[in-house]
């Protein structure tokens, strides 16, 4: 093979060097369910995400917990995806539909999420200690 030929089939992308494949397109393991389901059994406010197949990565199930922490992980499909989230009750959104959810980069910005307590609300009508009717509208 010569230079040119070389340099031809380099721009379409033929080499003759093969790449072991990347761990981002590695076939899903046990392990990786097993890291997702142990992430959902310790955090609270879980949601699933899908992301579609890339020439990148494979289909991967993102978790987002309710603080905005989250974990990815291969899955073999959308149904492998579904049974995850069918077992243990949570909801399974499409990542290219529905996008990330705002408490994700919240999180990866070091921001905590604002907790609301009862004290922040205002009293709820009628609480206020007085029993005569509201006010009539006029």
């Amino acid at each position: 093979m010569s230079f040119f030929d070389n340099i031809r089939a380099w721009l379409k992308g033929e080499t003759k060097q093969r790449k072991a494949p990347s761990k981002s397109t590695a076939a899903p393991s046990g392990e990786s369910v097993k890291d997702l389901e142990e992430f959902i059994a310790s955090r609270t406010g879980v949601e699933g995400y899908l992301e579609p197949k890339t020439a990148i990565y494979s289909t991967t199930l993102l978790l987002v917990a309710a603080d905005g922490e989250y974990i990815r992980r291969p899955v073999k499909d959308r149904n492998n995806a579904e049974k995850v989230c069918t077992k243990h009750s949570i909801p399974l959104y499409d990542a290219g539909i529905v996008g990330y959810p705002k408490r994700m980069r919240q999180f990866d910005q070091g921001e905590k999420p604002r907790q609301i307590s009862l004290d922040d609300l205002p009293p709820w009508p009628g609480d206020d200690g007085s029993d005569a009717p509201p006010p009539e509208a006029t």
